[in-house]
């Protein structure tokens, strides 16, 4: 769709003409100290006075609660690069006004039909994030990228310092330094026997290493808050005493909040995995599949920062495994607290496409962002 730029300078917006024609209540100049007004229609229902993508992050959150119509979101924001049109496009927004916008985000706009208009135009706006996002293209990196640089992530960091592990036989790992930024996400592979499991334990202040420091953001794992680390351990399909669905994500709750919080937050978690349908199920009569799903669930109402998986997709079938995957990477994106997985899979190497550790020994074909570490 083409942007309509306005034509002339002058305009009466007192009774909303401009050379007889009608203009639309969102193409009004924004008040004094406003830099981004949101309509519903011809309805103002958001509005906000801050800079760079604050406004925006703060109407996802208004949004999430937001009642009304959405089937027809325009906005008016004073200057809008690429990034400003990749969250407004995600937020559901029609129509767009923009006192200065650049080219990067003209054409993102009209590659997901949004009817933009603009007050100037330029190549690209002069920001560090505005020349990260000129080649990307996948919507939900490039999502990930905006939070990670507003600091709107849930994770912590992951430091291990020249870390060695090894019991009376010897070491299964030595050497070995990785560093995890908050919100980042790792694959650790490896043979049975390497360690792979051990070093989750580690993460986990189960297990001290033989010698070399495990930090938590910035901290000894023994040090870490209770609720920090979530922890989803393989499957266990032995069947066990009568637990709904509901009991085992509400266990994970904090009980220093109020009833209706702990239901808002029970609901919540199941909603954002989509097994509310389960919720009076039995759990141990849920496939694997679902059962991962659960576990994703509570550890969402642990609100843990760090997720620890082992061996997540281990005797799934093909529908269960690709369910639990799309968790995953919705995860990623929107709560993105750290994600550690450890896994034999392969193929989950592909799906992911994530950095990966390899423990025991060299692999060939080495991509880009892939680690190893081995024995010494």
């Amino acid at each position: 769709m083409k942007a309509q730029k306005e034509i002339s300078p002058f305009r009466f917006y007192g009774n909303f003409f401009v050379f007889g024609e009608i203009v639309e209540p969102y193409k009004q100049p924004l008040k004094d100290g406003i830099t981004l007004c949101v309509y519903s229609n011809d309805t103002l229902i958001f509005s906000d006075g801050g800079r760079w993508l604050t406004p925006l992050f703060t109407l996802e959150t208004f949004l999430q609660t937001y009642e009304g119509d959405r089937n027809n979101l325009a906005a008016h924001d004073t200057a809008a690069g690429k990034a400003a049109a990749i969250l407004m496009v995600r937020l559901g927004i029609k129509r767009v006004h923009i006192n200065l916008m650049s080219e990067l985000a003209l054409t993102y706009y009209e590659t997901n039909g949004v009817e933009a208009s603009y007050e100037k135009k330029i190549e690209k706006l002069a920001c560090k994030t505005e020349a990260l996002l000129e080649t990307l293209t996948d919507s939900d990196e490039m999502y990930r990228l905006l939070r990670m640089r507003a600091k709107l992530v849930r994770g912590v960091s992951v430091e291990l310092q020249d870390v060695s592990f090894g019991y009376n036989e010897g070491l299964l790992f030595s050497g070995l330094s990785v560093l995890i930024s908050e919100g980042e996400r790792l694959l650790i592979q490896g043979d049975n026997g390497k360690g792979k499991t051990t070093l989750l334990k580690m993460l986990m202040g189960r297990l001290e290493p033989t010698s070399g420091k495990v930090l938590i953001d910035g901290l000894p794992p023994s040090q870490i808050k209770n609720r920090t680390i979530g922890y989803i351990k393989q499957q266990q399909t032995e069947q066990q005493f009568p637990v709904s669905v509901r009991e085992v994500v509400s266990m994970a709750t904090d009980s220093k909040l109020s009833k209706e919080r702990q239901k808002w937050e029970i609901d919540t978690a199941l909603r954002r995995v989509g097994i509310q349908q389960l919720q009076g199920r039995n759990f141990y009569t849920l496939s694997g599949g679902e059962r991962q799903k659960v576990a994703l669930a509570r550890c969402l109402c642990q609100k843990a920062r760090l997720l620890l998986l082992d061996e997540p997709t281990s005797f799934l079938d093909a529908t269960s495994r690709k369910a639990l995957v799309e968790t995953i990477r919705a995860l990623t994106v929107n709560e993105m607290p750290t994600i550690i997985v450890v896994t034999h899979d392969k193929q989950l190497e592909q799906d992911l496409g994530w950095p990966t550790l390899f423990l025991g020994g060299k692999k060939k074909g080495k991509k880009k962002g892939e680690k190893e570490a081995g024995n010494e």
